[in-house]
């Protein structure tokens, strides 16, 4: 039979003092790593831990730190890869995550559209963010595994023309994993890592007209991308910086405009987003909709106004940005996707299915809290227009 020793100093039952309970004796250095190592966690009893008595603390490879001076470190959730096409099956790794939305570019020798592909549909169903087409259930050659690290593909010359080189950018949800969610008014279907503010919400319109959808985040959600999976209507994003009174297309070129169609005019809610008539609203259409809300260290959506000069800041995220992409609003020109991994100056459209190129008034630099608009312009992927409104969307390779 376990017994408990009670010893003097450090339970004390006298309840008509203030340090009734459980006490942790100073000085106690029993049950310590002899070796100190990276990761290991222990209590410290010494009271000398950066101003503090008894608490827990992390090493960190040269010294032991307070937990709750530590900022946790930022999902691995999102990653960009490249890699070559081959004409054949072609198994693309190094994510160091499974992947459940993976949007993939060609980026040089032919014109090719964006393929996006997520767990929530399946696999070989793939929209195009330069087109405002319906989903296409493709052929074997698509994508046909979302693997451990990394995804499967087949030899479409989309995705895998041998001799090409493409980008993909990734992120992780929930494994495919999704759920049942009956917040909004019309039943949607979620796939959610809250982790990094990330959702992925299907469903079907029961009836037209403006209509409530559960997106599973528990947080507000500043950006939506959201198609119509049925018919050819355009891609429309909200955007936390318009707010839910204004337009804005992925598949178009067009600056924002003034319309309560797409959001109703209803600003999204820790539960809900609205869907007004039209585009994301229509009756008997399925959707689908990914769902971002910012995650510290992670994730960042916000505006800014260009210059018109080099060397302009664009600071307060917290982090240095792998991926960008920006859009001007008041004006008309293309979405720019830009990443560390390809380069601040080698510019993607999702409105377009051209192969990667440069342009003279763009050059980016990835900074420690943000990032540095090196042109003054842009003529195909404007960036910084004296006196022009632009948005972005941030996120950081852990």
């Amino acid at each position: 039979m376990a017994t408990t020793k009670i010893i003097p100093g450090v339970l004390d039952l006298n309840e008509s003092t203030s340090e009734s309970g459980l006490k942790i004796p100073t000085g106690t250095v029993v049950n310590r790593p002899a070796t100190d190592v990276a990761g290991m966690v222990r209590n410290n009893t010494n009271e000398t831990s950066e101003g503090s008595a008894s608490c827990e603390e992390y090493y960190n490879g040269a010294a032991w730190k307070k937990i709750n001076n530590v900022t946790p470190p930022p999902p691995l959730a999102f990653k960009t890869v490249l890699y070559a096409g081959n004409g054949s099956s072609n198994s693309i790794t190094g994510l160091g995550f499974q992947p459940d939305w993976v949007w993939i570019k060609q980026r040089d020798t032919a014109v090719e559209n964006h393929n996006l592909y997520d767990s929530s549909r399946g696999i070989r169903n793939y929209l195009v963010t330069n087109s405002n087409a319906a989903n296409v259930f493709g052929s074997a050659q698509r994508l046909n595994a979302f693997d451990s690290d990394g995804f499967t593909i087949g030899n479409d010359n989309e995705i895998n023309d041998g001799g090409s080189n493409y980008v993909a950018w990734c992120w992780k949800a929930n494994g495919g994993t999704t759920s049942s969610n009956s917040e909004g008014s019309q039943s949607t279907t979620v796939q959610v890592n809250t982790e990094a503010g990330f959702s992925i919400v299907t469903g079907a319109m029961g009836s037209s007209g403006s209509s409530t959808f559960g997106h599973g985040l528990g947080a507000v959600p500043e950006v939506i991308i959201v198609k119509d999976l049925q018919n050819a209507n355009a891609w429309v994003v909200y955007h936390v910086a318009l707010g839910a009174g204004k337009e804005i297309r992925l598949n178009e070129t067009q600056a924002a405009t003034s319309s309560t169609t797409p959001w109703g005019d209803t600003t999204p809610t820790s539960t809900v987003y609205t869907g007004g008539n039209g585009y994301i609203a229509n009756a008997g259409a399925d959707y689908i909709a990914y769902c971002f809300t910012p995650i510290a260290g992670y994730s960042k959506f916000g505006s800014y106004t260009g210059n018109g000069n080099t060397g302009q800041s664009i600071t307060g995220l917290g982090f240095s940005p792998n991926f960008l992409m920006i859009k001007i609003t008041d004006a008309t020109d293309n979405w720019v996707i830009l990443d560390s991994v390809r380069g601040g100056a080698n510019i993607l459209a999702p409105n377009s299915n051209a192969q990667e190129f440069s342009e003279s008034g763009v050059n980016i630099t990835f900074d420690t809290d943000g990032f540095t608009l090196s042109g003054s312009g842009g003529g195909q992927g404007q960036v910084n227009g004296n006196g022009n409104s632009y948005i972005y969307m941030a996120f950081l390779t852990a």
